[in-house]
């Protein structure tokens, strides 16, 4: 005859591990086995002209302008290419067409993805009770943004090598002695923006935070909201712009605006006392039945 006890042992092992099993799987999609690369640049448009789309011929607007861009990495490294976000465009007819400081191509996630805003996830250490971004396998997770020239860093890899090389070369141009920051022009209530000891970058819509200078930096920001905040969408815009008015140099243009959108999920993982009673649950169910039979 099986001891019920034993039954009961089994069972509530059975339960406690199908609830765990969510918590289990969130944590290993926190881990990237994701170039180091594979994250936010910043370039210098060189291409005078536009190439292709319904006003190919026409000046390019972006011309010398900051451009805020994500990679693609593809299968073929030989395809490996930029995406300009939020770069000024042109609307209207052909004939006589309007330049506006933004582009159908706005947002990250890219719309044409059609993926969900960005995870908040759990932080740790000064980010406990909050909900930030972190880096994951997920696409535009990884939120270091570094010049175009800092590819060089990576000499033997054919891959960066390709990203550097794409659109003919044509975001290769020098940030020289620009010092560039990131203004803020719209933000969600909830949503906040943090360095990594967890100080907070923007004091107001409109400020501006240097996040380095020339052509070798790299800076991450935290995007960030309380652990208790409402599940729903954040999201915040920016524009890339240079401050160094050091010996009356001439300033590279600013970029197009761009917005980012993360999402705070609603959490349904029970908390320690409702695992309790599930187990004690199953453990009485397990005893009556067990009566039953006897």
């Amino acid at each position: 005859m099986v001891n019920p006890i034993s039954k009961l042992g089994f069972g509530l092992s059975l339960t406690l591990l199908s609830v765990l099993a969510p918590v289990q799987k969130s944590f290993a999609e926190t881990t990237s086995a994701s170039p180091d690369y594979e994250h936010y640049y910043i370039g210098l448009d060189g291409r005078e002209f536009l190439t292709h789309g319904t006003y190919a011929g026409l000046a390019n607007p972006n011309y010398n302008r900051l451009s805020f861009l994500a990679p693609h990495l593809e299968p073929d490294p030989t395809t490996n290419h930029f995406h300009a976000i939020g770069a000024y465009s042109y609307t209207g007819s052909l004939d006589n067409p309007t330049v506006i400081s933004t582009s159908t191509n706005n947002r990250i996630p890219e719309y044409w993805t059609e993926l969900s805003p960005i995870e908040l996830l759990p932080g740790t250490g000064v980010f406990a009770n909050q909900l930030i971004t972190q880096k994951t396998d997920d696409e535009y997770t990884n939120w270091t943004i570094a010049p175009v020239q800092s590819l060089l860093n990576y000499p033997d890899d054919r891959a960066a090598e390709y990203l550097y090389n794409s659109s003919e070369g044509g975001w290769q141009g020098s940030l020289g002695n620009a010092e560039i920051a990131l203004e803020l022009v719209s933000i969600a209530p909830g949503l906040g923006i943090a360095d990594s000891t967890g100080r907070d970058l923007f004091d107001f819509v409109g400020d501006r935070y240097v996040i380095g200078q020339g052509d070798d930096f790299s800076f991450t920001p935290v995007f960030y909201t309380s652990q208790s905040a409402s599940a729903g969408q954040y999201s915040a815009e920016f524009r890339l712009v240079d401050v160094n008015t050091a010996n009356n140099r001439t300033l590279l243009a600013p970029s197009g605006t761009f917005a980012v959108d993360f999402q705070v999920r609603s959490r349904s993982v029970p908390e320690s006392s409702t695992l309790l009673g599930l187990g004690l649950l199953g453990v009485l169910g397990l005893i009556s039945q067990a009566k039953k039979k006897k």
